[in-house]
């Protein structure tokens, strides 16, 4: 069982966990929005390969307690990273549309050209939905793992 001192290693080790998890999404996330794929396909694949690193470190390493056999865990993990990806996808296609609005670009290459960039903005766009969408989805990720390994959400 995890004692009090050991909880905040824990959920430190997740975020390490999940911090590359998230660099392997992002980086594979926006190669593909680079390539002109759609900002909804690309988080599904970039998310799709990051998760699944995710469960086999945090399952190894992190939710040692595991009450849940491994093909039960498995099965309950790709139903709930279907979901969560399709959703977060979803989340980012759509807030990537609204950031690409006209009025929003012609606002942001103003700024930017005021700063003496001459970046176009619509190549921020694909990385800012990312960003924006991100935390939401880390954290009930978190909670995934806790309730399907080891069948309980732990805060402490």
């Amino acid at each position: 069982m995890l004692t009090a001192a050991l909880a905040p290693v824990r959920v430190h080790a997740f975020a390490l966990i999940s911090g590359i998890g998230w660099l392997i999404d992002f980086t594979l996330f926006n190669l593909l929005a680079a390539t002109g794929v759609s900002l909804f396909l690309a988080n599904l694949v970039g998310a799709g390969v990051a998760v699944s690193l995710v469960f086999v470190a945090g399952r190894r390493f992190i939710f040692r307690d595991s009450r849940t056999a491994l093909p039960v865990a498995i099965a309950a993990y790709i139903a709930w990273n279907v979901a969560a990806i399709l959703l977060a996808s979803q989340a980012v296609a759509v807030l990537g549309q609204w950031l690409a609005t006209p009025a929003l670009m012609v606002r942001a290459g103003n700024i930017l050209g005021s700063l003496g960039l001459t970046l176009d903005p619509l190549y921020l766009v694909p990385p800012i939905a990312k960003v924006a969408v991100t935390p939401v989805t880390m954290y009930l990720n978190y909670l995934a793992m806790g309730i399907i390994i080891e069948q309980r959400i732990r805060f402490r």
